[in-house]
């Protein structure tokens, strides 16, 4: 999963990718700089488990990959993106907003105030913009050459939702027409997760962000974080940043909220393998774990396919071995029909 870090200039946004993934990324660097890019391994403790139980010579854990793309060239851009940060967005699965909710003399905001509302409407019109002319010029060759067909309605309902100052993300579509469009990347089409960065004197406090209201009217979800402390706890030894955590009233570990927030928002989950060779997590769409389907993505997986042998995790804990398993008929045997579950264990056999 590919995460794109979006925000206006001065928002945190490097801080908060700092405190996600223990990366050291300069802070304050403008449009002149790459995209600061890091990984971020999905804590599992089924994995560390069967790690235990098998003893494998490599331990492979769901992650997510962090792009921190540079904000506008000046703080006094009334722009967050530019358009390196727009060609760099492309390519990621999912956005996060991180929208600034802290008050700083020291640390001009590029709009001239703080107003996390307004960030947001005008994040969401520079993403629409930008898909708004690419999907102008396709339009206007595709006339220009007569080809007046399924792509060209398409892209009209596209321009028109737009046009009513919607993102694509809320437009229907059925299964056809989301990979029809899929080529473009459209960015106001990706799933937006919104993260208000407040400041230390809003730790505690119900709607720390000022954000909610926002989140529940465009049906966004919403995660808040105190970067500034966040990233600063991120840098202590882990033996202590539970203990400063519960002193602060900071709560769940910035990374653990990310990831839950995120596997809910864009439905996901993981099945696990295990064996001497590797126990390893891997991460599906839910509703959409056929084999068939997800496999699309690890071809080694699909080449071949004979069945799986399929044991729950918690039943293979409570068993002890396989062969336990196998003696209380715990094990099943499934095809490539098979809508896999979270955390199933599969052993999958094919033939290559």
């Amino acid at each position: 999963m590919k995460v794109g870090i979006i925000g206006f200039a001065r928002s945190g946004k490097t801080t908060i990718f700092n405190s996600l993934t223990g990366a050291q990324a300069e802070v304050g660097a403008f449009g002149s700089r790459d995209a600061n890019v890091a990984v971020l391994k999905v804590p599992d403790e089924r994995v560390d488990k069967l790690a235990e139980i098998f003893k494998p010579k490599k331990v492979t854990y769901a992650e997510f990959q962090f792009v921190d793309v540079a904000p506008a060239e000046s703080v006094s851009d009334d722009k967050a993106l530019n358009q390196a940060a727009l060609t760099a967005l492309k390519q990621t699965d999912t956005l996060v907003h991180v929208v600034r909710a802290f008050e700083n003399e020291s640390v001009v905001h590029p709009l001239e105030s703080v107003d996390p509302v307004r960030d947001c409407k005008a994040m969401e019109e520079e993403l629409q913009l930008d898909d708004f002319i690419i999907i102008e010029r396709r339009l206007e060759r595709l006339a220009k050459e007569n080809k007046k067909g399924l792509e060209f309605d398409l892209l009209t309902r596209c321009k028109e939702h737009i046009e009513q100052g919607k993102p694509l993300r809320t437009l229907e579509l059925d299964a056809n027409q989301t990979k029809e469009l899929c080529g473009y990347c459209f960015l106001s089409q990706k799933p937006v997760l919104l993260l208000g960065n407040y400041g230390e004197e809003n730790i505690g406090n119900d709607n720390p962000s000022g954000l909610s209201g926002y989140a529940q009217e465009t049906g966004q979800i919403l995660i808040e974080l105190c970067g500034a402390m966040e990233m600063e706890v991120s840098q202590l030894p882990q033996e202590d940043r539970g203990l400063f955590r519960e002193e602060l009233g900071l709560g769940e570990e910035s990374k653990v909220a990310f990831i839950k927030t995120a596997y809910d928002m864009l439905g996901l989950m993981s099945f696990l393998t295990a064996g001497e060779p590797e126990v390893r997590a891997w991460t599906i769409n839910k509703g959409t774990g056929k084999f068939e389907k997800f496999t699309v993505t690890e071809k080694n997986l699909a080449r071949g396919f004979i069945r799986a042998e399929v044991v729950n995790y918690d039943n293979f804990i409570a068993a002890g071995s396989m062969a336990k398993i196998k003696e209380a008929g715990q094990l099943h045997l499934e095809g490539k029909d098979y809508i896999v579950q979270d955390g199933d264990m599969l052993l999958i056999r094919f033939n290559v």
